[in-house]
């Protein structure tokens, strides 16, 4: 029950933070952009993020989604954040740690919303941190989360499922879109009769980081129960991204909100 309630309240609180960020309009289901928990200089990049889903069906029907997003960081370990909806408009952050402050800003609607204190970008990295758990939770047992910076394993099955183990294997290092990597495939194996099941069911899933950058850049994920996760970074540049990109435009408006919502305006930038 604990770990039910668990999961909910992961789920609440993710749902509940995008909500206060009054961006506006529909966010891709299971886009997962690079979040980094910890500022990062002299390693500039910039890439897009590609997430694909494959599931088939009983009946041989096949769902594929296919998103993609863009990142970007500079040298002082500033980063923005692209995804985009469907209607045409992005959900854009920006995390500045040298100014300390998170703005999101509405591509549609033109508008910026800053965040601003020592723990105002951290805290807006760990709701998408948390939006990304939640939709690991549609397809997986088990969860890896950080607990005062060490990780901890959470299972959200059922108490039959939480008794089967994961191992892990590290890989050897290879090389994607002209970066080193490094590897690790962790492996569950839900013995026969766990939840059901006649024979045993394999979930895999194979992540590969780069230590130059200390991105993740290539995610795959495997469960016969829902099919087939892929999260990759391709076009990865590493050159300075444009200083223009860290910052709220100009024809930009600063909104603010209060507990009945939009309360004021501070103008044009």
């Amino acid at each position: 029950m604990r770990h039910i309630m668990l999961v909910g309240t992961v789920i609440a609180v993710a749902s509940t933070a995008y909500a206060q960020s009054g961006l506006r309009g529909e966010s891709p289901v299971g886009t997962r952009v690079a979040v980094e928990s910890e500022v990062v200089k002299g390693a500039p990049y910039s890439a897009e993020v590609v997430n694909d889903t494959v599931q088939i069906l009983l009946d041989g029907n096949r769902i594929s989604r296919h998103t993609v997003a863009r990142v970007y960081r500079d040298s002082e370990g500033r980063t923005r954040r692209e995804v985009d909806r469907r209607d045409g408009t992005s959900e854009i952050s920006i995390q500045d740690p040298v100014a300390q402050t998170y703005w999101t800003l509405d591509s549609g609607r033109h508008t910026a919303r800053q965040l601003q204190g020592a723990g105002a970008a951290n805290d807006a990295a760990r709701v998408l941190e948390l939006r990304r758990l939640a939709e690991q939770m549609t397809r997986s047992q088990q969860l890896t989360v950080l607990v005062n910076g060490q990780p901890q394993t959470v299972a959200i099955g059922s108490a039959g499922e939480a008794r089967n183990p994961s191992t892990e294997e590290r890989l050897a290092p290879r090389t994607i879109e002209g970066l080193r990597v490094d590897g690790v495939r962790r492996t569950q194996t839900i013995a026969a009769g766990s939840i059901g099941n006649d024979q045993p069911i394999v979930v895999t899933t194979e992540e590969w980081t780069s230590p130059d950058l200390k991105v993740l850049v290539l995610s795959e994920h495997n469960d016969p129960r829902s099919g087939t996760s892929t999260y990759k970074l391709v076009r990865v540049a590493r050159t300075e991204p444009p200083a223009s990109l860290f910052q709220v435009p100009a024809d930009y408006t600063v909104v603010t909100s209060g507990r009945g919502g939009e309360r004021g305006a501070a103008g044009p930038r």
